[in-house]
């Protein structure tokens, strides 16, 4: 035997069909995958587009990296199109559907199947950096997209977390979870398609981008967008041949509003401390949902980020990319906004003391009251209520400081003493716009908040504040009627502006100009109370005395004292021109937008009413200055 042939191996003939010849000589000319593509550009295109053969031949040859001749694509397109079998060999087919009727069959093994898989953000551990492995052990959620839910009829989202034994971490899609604290990281939101914090609802991020939008640029509320989104949502279903009963039965989620909006809300806290800070971690509450735990994490950060909203906007000429370079950041304007209101507690002796010039300023409380019930007086918050007041001076033996609540009115009457005549009365040349402390017959309190804009229409301040609304009473000061906050006749002392003014000069830089609507009134108090103790003369507050004050031109035309006639004058020659150019009306034009906001701001209780307005507002100057609200670390 010829041991030579005996290493040749054998060959088996195997027999093929036409089919297959068909496939083997076609794959000599172009692969399966670009034959797949050629197929699905053939479908995606219409008939009659001109030059398709040349559009998808450019198309894959570009794609792939390959020349392919016109007449080659052609040929393949007609082969197939004429013949059933390769047609339906390149059929595509929906994974969503075949997973929903995977499901809707109830084999047992289908309950794993789902249609998104959500990965942690990162198989590293944070602390010791061991790789860790992926589990799915969570309960399936509902994906919340702009034009539909990732729950169809049946299929689910699973997310997977990591888990690292020795450091006590779990990592999760957007966040990692360490002895009981949740983090957010500056990766964790950054690229990631999809928002989980906590919860049966997972958010996709242009769902969060689209509310951003409606809320900046038409002021929707979340009420109004859930119920927009929800109706829509259902709609869409519908046309896309779901059952109606289906989608109201629990088969489809719909968007739950208090969800949605806490979640909006701190994914907005965290995308603005890593765009204003160098800070790559930031904290959040275990549960986004549960206001006794939220409402303490509200007060915790609300100084931090009002803050860094101060530090970040006065010094927004480093990166801004719309501002014009002549009049950005020339001068500043305030002016008090008190159209976005609602009820708070009646208890005023709150005080500020953060400013040792000035004292205590009365910011008076917050909170919102609570509601009727037996022994509660609806007129205070829960801290305030006046029977709890008086047991706890009983406990303390402590006689509560009685507060003199005509100081301010003093002191505005004294900085204006050139203008009362011998019997204590306002004479004619008194200002016909006029800002006071002076107490009237008033409802239930009501919040406002003022604000300070530079001249390029950024707000680098709010600070809310207690005001008093009265009820149709009109104050005379000899036939004057005092027009205060737009005719709604609420009350603010000059303190409290210059206490908003020196508040944000802790933190950040202002103009050497300012644009007030009642800036005569201003500087005569600076004048005549400037060293005092009511305002003590330090270099901090030395930025006083030195400030160029004007009234803007919107409100200037309605003072008749004669120093708002020449040196009060925005473009009186004094000024150097400082105001020349200048939209000295920008607080104005920015509160006729934020009254848009009025019915949603009432439904924001203290603190996350004052995290909401910072958001808001950064977002806003976000718009105005062109920059990306998820740009990091400017």
């Amino acid at each position: 035997m010829n041991t030579a042939s005996a290493d040749i191996p054998t060959c088996t003939p195997v027999e093929i069909t036409d089919e297959e010849h068909t496939l083997i000589l076609m794959m000599r000319t172009m692969r399966l995958n670009e034959i797949m593509c050629v197929m699905n550009l053939n479908k995606f295109f219409p008939q009659e587009l001109p030059h398709k053969y040349q559009h998808i031949r450019n198309i894959i040859s570009l794609h792939f990296g390959k020349s392919y001749e016109v007449h080659t694509v052609r040929t393949i397109i007609e082969f197939m199109s004429t013949q059933p079998l390769f047609d339906a060999m390149f059929q595509q087919y929906s994974i969503r559907e075949m997973i929903d009727k995977y499901s809707a069959n109830n084999i047992a093994e289908s309950a794993n199947a789902h249609e998104l898989y959500l990965q942690p953000y990162t198989t590293t551990c944070i602390e010791c950096q061991t790789s860790l492995k992926p589990v799915y052990a969570h309960r399936s959620k509902t994906v919340m997209s702009l034009t539909r839910t990732y729950r169809a009829q049946f299929s689910l989202t699973v997310i997977a977390t990591c888990y690292c034994a020795t450091c006590d971490i779990e990592i999760f899609p957007n966040f990692y979870i360490q002895k009981n604290n949740k983090f957010v990281t500056l990766e964790s939101i950054k690229n990631d398609k999809f928002i989980y914090l906590n919860g049966n609802q997972i958010f996709d991020q242009n769902l969060l981008i689209d509310f951003d939008q409606n809320l900046i640029q038409n002021t929707v509320s979340f009420e109004g967008y859930t119920n927009a989104y929800n109706s829509k949502i259902e709609l869409i279903n519908r046309r896309l041949g779901h059952n109606a009963a289906t989608v109201n039965g629990g088969c489809i989620s719909l968007l739950n509003e208090k969800n949605f909006q806490m979640v909006w809300l701190f994914i907005n806290i965290a995308k603005f401390k890593f765009m204003t800070t160098n800070d790559k971690i930031v904290q959040i509450p275990m549960s986004v949902r549960d206001i006794d735990e939220c409402n303490p994490y509200f007060l915790l950060i609300k100084n931090d980020l009002y803050k860094n909203f101060v530090v970040f906007w006065t010094n927004h000429q480093r990166f801004t990319k719309k501002c014009n370079p002549e009049t950005c950041s020339k001068i500043f304007v305030v002016d008090g906004h008190q159209k976005a209101n609602r009820l708070v507690c009646q208890y005023k002796n709150v005080f500020d003391c953060t400013i040792p010039e000035l004292g205590p300023i009365q910011m008076g409380c917050l909170y919102s009251p609570l509601r009727r019930a037996p022994g509660i007086d609806h007129r205070y918050c829960q801290h305030h209520q006046p029977a709890t007041l008086e047991e706890n001076d009983r406990m303390t033996h402590m006689t509560p400081e009685i507060i003199n609540e005509d100081k301010e009115q003093v002191l505005d009457k004294l900085a204006l003493s050139d203008y009362i005549n011998d019997d204590g009365q306002y004479d004619n040349k008194i200002c016909n716009v006029f800002r006071s402390g002076v107490n009237v017959k008033c409802k239930i309190s009501t919040y406002g908040f003022l604000a300070t804009f530079l001249s390029c229409a950024v707000i680098v301040d709010l600070q809310s504040y207690h005001v008093l609304k009265e009820v149709g009473v009109k104050i005379c000061f000899i036939l004057l009627i005092i027009n205060i906050f737009l005719h709604l006749y609420n009350k603010i002392i000059v303190r409290r502006v210059l206490h908003h003014i020196l508040t944000i000069k802790r933190f950040g830089q202002l103009p050497i100009a300012m644009c007030y609507d009642c800036a005569c009134t201003l500087k005569l108090f600076i004048k005549k109370h400037f060293g005092t103790e009511d305002l003590k003369s330090t270099n901090f507050t030395q930025f006083l005395t030195d400030l160029t004050m004007a009234i803007d031109r919107f409100h200037v035309k309605n003072h008749t004292r004669q120093m708002c006639k020449t040196v009060m004058r925005p473009d009186h020659s004094s000024h150097h021109d400082v105001f020349k150019s200048i939209n000295t009306q920008v607080a104005e034009q920015m509160f006729s937008y934020l009254s848009q906001f009025k019915n949603s701001f009432r439904g924001y209780n203290y603190p996350k009413s004052t995290i909401f307005f910072t958001v808001l507002f950064h977002l806003k100057n976000c718009k105005t200055t062109g920059i990306d609200s998820y740009d990091q670390a400017l």
